[in-house]
This record gives C-alpha cells, sequence and structure tokens, in this order.
C-alpha cells in the first residue's frame, strides 16, 4: 500500500500537468484554541454531540449557531478579524497507562484557503488557462472525513484528504493512520471537497453538496460536472503537543478512534465581509500575499489583516454533570471518553478503547439531557 506521502508526490506532479493555476497559494488564516466541548451546531444542532471537538475562530461558537450567528461574533481567534468562521477537530486524547485519559494541548491551527481545482466544463482535462476558483460561499457549511472509519481504502479521494504527520521525531512523511512514533508535535491535516454544486450551502449529510475533483486528485483538478463550481479549497492543519507524552502508542480521537483512519473537520463559513473575501482572490495573491498594501483583508488598525490571540467564547459550554462549576474538568483526566462507550470492538492492541454509543447509548444520553446534563 502506497503511504500517503507518495500520494501526496504523485499529487504534486498531477498539479504540474493540471497548469499552474491550481497551484497558486492563497493565504493562510492561523488561530489559536477558542473552547473544547462536546458541540457541533452542522452535524448536531441543538444537542450535545456525540464527542469531544476542539474549536478555533468566531467566538459565537455553540450548539445551536446560524452562519448569521457566526457572522455576528464579537471576536475571533484567528488572525483575520474578517473571519468569523469556526473551525474545528475531534480533540485529541492519550491513554494513561493508570487507564484514564488526559487531553492533549491542541496548540493551535492554520486553515489554507489555496487555488486547487476549477470548474467544470466539457471535455476540460486540466486547469491551464481556467478561471479562478470562487471564494467559499456566503453561509457554507461542510465535513470532511468520517469519524466511524477504522480502515483505509487507498483508492478513496476521501480518505486520501485525512493525514497525520509527525513534526520534531522521525520522519515519516504524511500517513493516514495516527502515527506511533515518539514526536514533539503532531499535525493533524483535514482537506475540505474542493467542488460545489452550486446551489445548495448544506446538504442532510453534510457532504453531499460538495465533491472533490473528478479529473486530477483529491488536492488538485477539474470539478465534474454534478459539482461544476470549484472554490478555493479549505486545508485544515490543527497542532497538538505530544512531547510530554509517556506513550505515543496510546494516542486516540475522541470518537474512541486510535487507528487515525476517523479523523475529520467541520467548516462554517462566517467571513463577515463577502466582497471583500471574494476580492482577495486578486488582491491578496501576489509576492507579499496578505502583506501586500492592497489585500482586501487589510482592515487592522496597524494596516494588517489583524492578529491570533486567546478569546473567551461567548455562550459557556453546556455544563457536565461530572464537571465543577460547569467548567470541563472530566475532559482533563477520565476513564472514559466522554459520549462514548466501552465495546470489545474497539479494542486495539494497547486495550480497550471507546467506540461510538449505539441506539442503547443514545437513548441513555437523550434521558440525561432532559435532565440537564450529559453521558461522560
Amino acid at each position: 500500500m502506497p503511504s500517503n506521502q507518495s500520494l501526496f508526490s504523485a499529487a504534486l506532479a498531477a498539479a504540474a500537468a493540471l497548469g499552474s493555476t491550481a497551484q497558486a497559494q492563497l493565504f493562510t488564516v492561523n488561530c489559536s484554541p477558542l473552547t473544547i466541548q462536546r458541540g457541533d451546531p452542522i452535524v448536531s444542532p441543538g444537542r450535545i454531540s456525540s464527542h469531544v471537538h476542539v474549536v478555533t475562530g468566531g467566538t459565537a461558537f455553540q450548539q445551536t449557531q446560524s452562519n448569521e450567528q457566526a457572522r455576528g461574533a464579537r471576536a475571533t481567534t484567528c488572525d483575520k478579524l474578517l473571519d468569523k468562521s469556526n473551525y474545528w477537530q475531534p480533540q485529541l486524547y492519550h491513554q494513561r497507562h493508570d487507564g484514564r485519559f488526559e487531553l492533549v494541548t491542541m496548540q493551535g491551527n492554520a486553515a489554507y484557503y489555496i487555488q486547487r481545482a476549477c470548474d467544470y466544463a466539457p471535455g476540460r482535462q486540466n486547469c491551464s488557462n481556467a478561471s479562478a476558483p470562487i471564494a467559499p460561499p456566503r453561509g457554507l457549511r461542510m465535513v470532511t472525513g468520517d469519524p466511524f472509519l477504522r480502515t483505509y481504502d487507498q483508492s478513496s479521494l476521501a480518505q486520501q484528504a485525512i493525514s497525520h504527520v509527525c513534526l520534531e521525531g522521525p520522519n515519516e512523511g504524511e500517513t493516514p493512520h495516527m502515527s506511533r512514533l515518539p514526536c514533539g508535535r503532531m499535525r493533524a491535516e483535514t482537506f475540505f471537497p474542493s467542488c460545489w454544486d452550486g446551489q445548495n450551502l448544506d446538504s442532510s449529510n453534510h457532504k453531499d453538496h460538495m465533491a472533490f475533483p473528478a479529473v486530477g486528485t483529491y488536492n488538485f483538478g477539474v470539478c465534474p460536472a454534478s459539482h461544476p463550481t470549484a472554490i478555493l479549497s479549505v486545508f485544515y492543519e490543527f497542532f497538538y503537543d505530544t512531547g510530554a507524552l509517556e506513550d505515543p502508542n496510546r494516542l486516540v480521537w475522541a470518537m474512541g478512534d486510535p487507528t487515525g483512519y476517523g479523523l475529520h473537520g467541520d467548516y462554517l463559513q462566517g467571513w463577515t465581509d463577502q466582497q471583500r473575501l471574494d476580492d482577495a482572490i486578486a488582491t491578496c495573491t501576489g509576492p507579499r500575499g496578505v502583506d501586500d498594501g492592497g489585500c482586501s483583508l487589510n482592515v487592522g488598525p496597524d494596516g494588517s489583516p489583524g492578529h491570533s490571540s486567546v478569546q473567551q467564547v461567548q455562550v459557556p459550554e453546556p455544563a457536565s454533570r461530572s464537571a465543577s462549576r460547569g467548567r470541563w474538568t472530566s475532559f482533563l483526566a477520565t476513564t472514559r471518553l466522554p459520549g462514548t462507550r466501552n465495546d470489545k470492538r474497539g479494542a486495539s492492541r494497547w486495550g480497550k478503547v471507546a467506540v461510538e454509543g449505539g441506539a442503547r447509548d443514545n437513548k441513555r444520553r437523550k434521558r440525561i439531557i432532559r435532565c440537564g446534563g450529559h453521558v461522560v
């Protein structure tokens, strides 16, 4: 089986064939962490989500959140003042040798907005001379990855779009699975589909309105006829401090996944000035990028696009039945992952881990929600 590194190398070669328009990087949004909670306004609106997420971006993040509410956030943890979007992935945990799970610190994330796809046209086989993609449309919501996956299909573009990188340690390149090497930091990568159906800002499974390229690879190419409109590709890198962990073989994602194949990401578009975001395609792509004085994103008082900073989420995280004063103390060290149950099907070579709860657990969760708490 080829590694994701070889797939990435192949993608670079494909990009050259697809034309220079598909290769240009636009800009990066760098964000500090905002909140760690069982909230997911895309997949689980209005209720406690099945597992813990770590979130960055606009301070309006909450369980029930419209894109309009996102745009109205008081502040953002990101370095673009106009960007009140929210970016999130599952929280990473480490299972200690006493069996308890502890949080792994997420240090921050980068969200790349890059030109990697072009519109569908009959017979088009590359992006040479194609028009630039549009910015993610106002109100867009989308997800990438599948939290239930525990195996890898190398032929799936959706699975190729998920990867992990060991930093400050042995170089194994990008891998679809969780790194088991001692790493100073780990980077969790999620690449979103770049092709839009041109009509729907969301869909019932939060995926069907988007697609990966039909010609090329998951991150370079020509859009399919079913999703003819290319948008700027959105690509996350979340950075975790894994240097102090006693055993790198005991990492597990919040949904009970020790393999890494279930890594996923959510995107809620909350840019406050869509016109400036649209204009960024033309004004922020020069040699200096967003540092160019003419970049439409430079609205800060110092002439910059803004600065990343730690902010307080406006709506408090849902109270935990075992939390103290409403804080998520149960996330710091717990015998089981919040929202999951122990299941032999989730066993790995280093012991049982929690997996997604089934129907019985869902009933229990609903019962506890009615009492104002949730399963931990």
